[in-house]
């Protein structure tokens, strides 16, 4: 038997979890992935502050999504912890973009379109591995 108040405290934490990371069906019926960076501005420094949690919704490694960001957008910056904190200033819409591209070279398949895929090391060589598809395609190393 389940106890109300522990029912009420999973649904609650489960709405919280859906309004950060939605996974939404498209019409064709294909998952995607919406993500929601949570972004706080200084006036030297851009903050990502659930970075951490970004880069586990798209199933890579925190330090590889950072490498990204910092060499697409030419700033310098570093991970602690949670956060992500970048250089410089970059807007919210910079910020989106960059995490878009990033989905389309390292997370969607291009046979599939799928996002449940995975990073591989074979050799000196990387591949991204879709779940979905079997497909085995090459992704440039950061």
């Amino acid at each position: 038997m389940v106890d109300i108040t522990t029912k009420e405290a999973y649904l609650k934490l489960l709405e919280r979890v859906m309004a950060e990371v939605k996974s939404v069906v498209s019409k064709s019926g294909d998952r995607t992935l919406e993500l929601r960076p949570t972004i706080m501005q200084t006036t030297k420094h851009t903050i990502i502050m659930n970075f951490r949690h970004l880069a586990e919704t798209l199933n890579r490694d925190p330090q590889h999504l950072a490498r990204f960001i910092f060499k697409e957008s030419g700033k310098p910056g570093v991970l602690e912890g949670e956060r992500l904190t970048i250089q410089g200033k970059l807007s919210n819409e910079e910020i989106k973009r960059l995490l878009e591209i990033y989905m389309k070279e390292f997370v969607k398949c291009p046979v599939c379109g799928g996002v449940d895929t995975r990073i591989e090391a074979e050799k000196r060589f990387r591949f991204l591995q879709c779940d979905i598809c079997g497909a085995k395609s090459s992704v440039r190393k950061i």
